[in-house]
């Protein structure tokens, strides 16, 4: 029977976030102070999914839609494909709207939307490991600043399977990318890598849910922003070329 995910991560979620926004900054960043203080560009919301990130010189709480669906399953012989269409809206900061967040959500209150379509190709190396490269291709527009974006993301992504005891199962999984974006009425353009790996622990609970089996869960996930792979380049005034690396 097919596994849902619905109750994992019910035990807590752990994230670690070291790293280098797109302006370098003297010292490491936690995830929540890349999204309070750090002005970053739109692939990092896109990329990073839900949140509240200061994009343009504002505030823009995102939200994101993680569609996919499978095409074909992997086998023990044979690979597989699995299609995704992330969709983000981002709206002028929720939190200080108080209770009047929900009207905010109308959309002639939307501020950005994003979508980056991809595909991912699921490689079986053994019974218990996966490799998945994967590439997206999409864009996104600021409503609010007359701005379109185009936006990519490509890399490799592997997961193991452990299982440790009949009803426990420990999964292993890592991720190498790199994701750019470029502004077509600016021309600015912005890129970063990024490298995650996380921890999944699972156990299997005794009952179903409309046929389905269920688990329960905690996990952990660690991120690393590569500086080597990180660019920003706006153009000059006078030059339209000219721009700065981020180190």
């Amino acid at each position: 029977m097919r596994r849902i995910r619905s109750l994992t991560g019910v035990i807590g979620l752990l994230t670690i976030v070291w790293g280098f926004p797109v302006v370098a900054q003297p010292s490491e960043l936690t995830r929540a102070e890349l999204e309070e203080e750090v002005e970053v560009s739109y692939i990092y919301a896109a990329v990073l999914g839900t949140g509240t990130y200061k994009v343009n010189g504002r505030r823009v709480s995102m939200f994101r839609l993680p569609i996919s669906w499978t095409q074909r399953a992997p086998a023990a012989t044979s690979a597989g494909w699995r299609w995704h269409l992330p969709v983000a809206v981002g709206y002028d900061d929720l939190g200080s709207l108080g209770s009047d967040w929900i009207e905010a959500l109308l959309p002639d209150q939307l501020v950005t939307l994003t979508v980056l379509p991809g595909f991912e190709y699921i490689k079986p190396l053994s019974p218990r490991w996966q490799i998945k490269p994967f590439l997206h291709m999409g864009g996104g527009r600021d409503f609010s600043a007359g701005e379109t974006v185009l936006m990519t993301q490509f890399g490799v992504r592997s997961l193991a399977l452990f299982r440790l005891r009949e009803k426990w199962a420990l999964r292993w999984g890592n991720t190498l990318s790199w994701a750019g974006e470029y502004q077509l009425h600016s021309e600015d353009h912005s890129g970063f890598g990024i490298f995650e790996s996380g921890l999944d622990l699972r156990r299997d609970l005794p009952f179903e849910l409309n046929g389905r089996s269920l688990d329960v869960g905690t996990y952990y996930v660690y991120q690393r922003f590569m500086p080597k792979w990180s660019t920003s380049r706006t153009p000059d005034a006078g030059s339209g070329s000219e721009g700065h690396p981020v180190a």
